[in-house]
């Protein structure tokens, strides 16, 4: 009786520790699903549009995945019928499910990873300076030890001290 005895409690082993990793998988589960709820509200994403397709199809893919996973895992977890499966086969089949969780993991990272993409550069803004001498209205450029204008194509200079004061506006009128 101890061969029979022995395969049993090894099938009983396994499926014990198919049942602790059963919540690690839907966590993971939960995970893909935010992730791609998260995706699929980015409307304003700066990412090129092939970007974003291939991390939308890396998160679908993500999701199968984790429920072929998580199928795996509650199969080996709680067998057909009730009675144990064989210890090798219900091993292999934990083993399996556990390397598609973290498989799932990584491509949700991959296509998380899409939303930082950098945003383009900001149009410059306009802004009216007013000195002693006048008023200046034009866009602020990377000046040294001046404040630096471009107004009507050239750039200004204006050295600081004798800035009164200096206002966004929304754009230039042509004067």
């Amino acid at each position: 009786m101890g061969d029979g005895d022995t395969g049993d409690a090894g099938s009983y082993e396994v499926q014990a520790s198919a049942r602790g990793w059963l919540t690690l998988q839907l966590a993971a589960l939960g995970f893909v699903g935010l992730c791609g709820a998260l995706k699929a509200g980015g409307a304003g994403s700066p990412a090129p549009r092939g970007v974003e397709a291939v991390a939308g199809v890396l998160v679908v893919l993500a999701l199968l995945l984790a429920c072929l996973a998580v199928y795996l895992v509650g199969r080996t977890a709680w067998p057909y019928g009730g009675l144990p499966d064989d210890p090798a086969r219900a091993a292999r089949r934990l083993r399996t499910g556990l390397v598609l969780t973290f498989v799932t993991v990584l491509l949700t990272a991959l296509a998380a990873s899409s939303s930082w993409w950098p945003t383009p550069d900001a149009p410059a803004a306009s802004v009216e300076v007013t000195t002693s001498g006048g008023t200046l209205c034009g866009e602020l450029t990377r000046g040294s030890g001046a404040l630096a204008l471009t107004v009507e194509g050239r750039t200004v200079d204006v050295a600081v001290t004798d800035v009164l004061s200096v206002a966004p506006v929304a754009g230039c009128g042509s004067s």
